[in-house]
């Protein structure tokens, strides 16, 4: 509602009917980063205080594992309260950021969440089903990238999006995804296991120990369990205010306030991307009231209970492209608080395939991928990939089933979703391309300090190889001297004085530089449109080199 009254705000100001409001939903990269950083260690850690002794009675067992939850949960809603509270406190320094960094290192949240969360994790699971989801994909394919229209009357015209999760729902329940359930053995003795392949394709229920015959969204049985286990049925504000009690406890919260306080900033510099692409479309919304609203709607989740915060959403120009204005902010709200406080959102889950939305979700996360593209000068394109691979290491930690935790070198990129290392990373590549040599030292400077204090490279500790189970000081911010051989923040800190050094020894001989004491270097680039090879003292290396433009 309130994203509504301000998109209506911002029409009234400049006169005209095409604004779109800023989507407004779950903040998923701060999601994705507190459920394995916080949530999980916490519930490990708690199983841990509350164990059970091994004589302990049923009854002592599930009294044990209940305190074991509420822990997890309350260290979780506090986090989320003071991720919240961060997201206000950091209000200023969205639009200081925003201008002082290149174009292309603001738009890489926004492109490493859209493609590697909203488009390639989506494939993946469409890919598993190609009866049921691939047809829909083309569908989305050719109607939005392809501006296909299917008329039905007049200037009416079939929605592209409902005819993709039509599909995929009629498909589904037909039974394009139904799998046997015959035992079969694979592998190598003795490590041979015995499964079938609809376990193997859509999970075990937990309650039988039975395999699924069919995939999520396609089962009746399922859809019928969710509906009778949570429509109208509990008090769904029971834990209104109770999750906050973590806040006085100052044993549990000791350990989690600093993460806190690195996901609250992951928070708000995705707001400032999201801010960023909504006025490259036309829409120009002030950037700190929407991170102070984004801040206190967090808050706001977490006194109702809520373990994981809102935020502005990625994804303005694909409604602005689709058409969508004002109302469609309010529909959005009145329908989900309708679904959501009923429990009616679990039966509808399990009624329409995870496919079905999937392909739409790629369509959104190519295409503000291709914004980051449209909006940064094709020099800076090297440096648009540089940032992006910070989140697909983000995604191999957390999807790989602890297969690669043992990568340092992925876990030395993946921490806080990846958008801390992904922003400076394309940052210091495109001042290097601009020859703004002054700007990577100061760049360089500022991510030595953060190394210090694992803003930039958090704590990794190690994982045993045995559980999967991480080290308790695993991401966490802190000073670690060179002692602690497992930190290593210190060693990042000294490569980017390294750098710094390499950079500022360009200064004093760079043209242009009024303060130079030479004019050896090619000087600044300040446009858009120059290339590095296109400049004079460079054509000349590159005839006698031959070097390729």
């Amino acid at each position: 509602m309130w994203f509504a009254w301000l998109a209506t705000r911002l029409a009234t100001k400049e006169n005209r009917l095409d604004v779109t409001a800023q989507p407004y939903g779950m903040n998923t990269t701060v999601i994705y980063i507190t459920l394995y950083a916080m949530t999980l260690p916490a519930l490990e850690a708690a199983a841990n205080m509350y164990a059970p002794a091994d004589t302990a009675s049923d009854a002592e067992m599930i009294s044990a594992a209940r305190k074991a939850a509420e822990y997890g949960w309350k260290v979780s809603v506090a986090v989320n309260f003071i991720i919240g509270a961060f997201e206000c406190c950091g209000f200023f320094l969205g639009d200081l950021i925003r201008w002082a960094l290149p174009t292309a290192a603001v738009y890489v949240p926004l492109m490493g969440v859209g493609f590697v969360w909203l488009a390639f994790s989506p494939m993946i699971t469409l890919v598993k089903e190609p009866i049921m989801c691939f047809l829909p994909l083309m569908v989305v394919v050719v109607g939005f990238f392809g501006n296909v229209r299917y008329p039905i009357y007049g200037k009416i015209t079939f929605p592209i999006a409902l005819m993709a999760i039509g599909f995929s729902t009629i498909f589904g329940w037909a039974g394009a995804c139904n799998r046997s359930r015959a035992n079969i053995t694979y592998g190598f003795p003795p490590n041979d296991q015995i499964t079938s392949v609809a376990a193997f394709y859509n999970g075990v229920d937990a309650n039988t120990g039975l395999p699924y015959r069919t995939c999520q969204g396609t089962d009746g049985t399922r859809a019928k369990a969710a509906w009778d286990s949570f429509a109208f049925k509990g008090d769904i504000f029971g834990g209104f205010g109770k999750g906050l009690a973590g806040l006085s406890e100052s044993e549990l919260m000791g350990d989690w306030v600093p993460g806190a306080l690195l996901f609250g900033m992951i928070g708000f510099l995705g707001t400032m991307t999201d801010v960023e692409s909504a006025e490259a479309a036309g829409d120009a919304y002030p950037m700190a009231e929407i991170m102070i609203v984004d801040g206190i709607g967090t808050m706001m989740v977490a006194l109702a209970g809520g373990m994981y915060g809102t935020t502005v959403y990625i994804g303005h120009p694909v409604h602005k492209a689709l058409g969508a204005k004002i109302g469609y902010s309010m529909l959005n709200g009145i329908v989900y608080f309708i679904f959501l406080s009923t429990g009616m959102f679990a039966g509808l889950y399990n009624v329409i395939p995870e496919c079905a939305n999937g392909a739409i979700l790629v369509f959104v996360g190519l295409l503000l991928s291709r914004q980051a593209f449209e909006e940064s000068p094709p020099r800076h394109y090297p440096c648009l990939f540089l940032g992006l691979m910070p989140f697909i290491c983000n995604m191999m930690g957390l999807e790989s089933g602890g297969d690669h935790s043992g990568n340092m070198g992925v876990q030395m990129m993946a921490p806080a979703g990846g958008v801390v290392f992904g922003i400076a990373l394309c940052a210091i590549c495109c001042f290097a391309i601009d020859r703004k040599f002054e700007e990577c030292v100061f760049m360089s400077v500022i991510c030595s300090i953060f190394s210090v204090f694992g803003i930039f490279a958090s704590h990794n500790d190690l994982i045993d190889p045995t559980t999967g189970v991480r080290g308790p000081e695993h991401q966490t911010l802190g000073v670690y001297g060179s002692d602690e051989d497992m930190n290593n923040g210190w060693r990042w800190s000294v490569g980017w004085i390294m750098c710094a050094v390499f950079f500022a020894v360009h200064v004093p001989m760079q043209k242009g530089n009024p303060r130079a004491l030479a004019q050896w270097l090619p000087p600044r680039i300040e446009d858009d449109e120059t290339d590095p090879y296109d400049d004079e003292s460079h054509h000349v290396k590159a005839t006698e080199t031959e070097i390729p433009k």
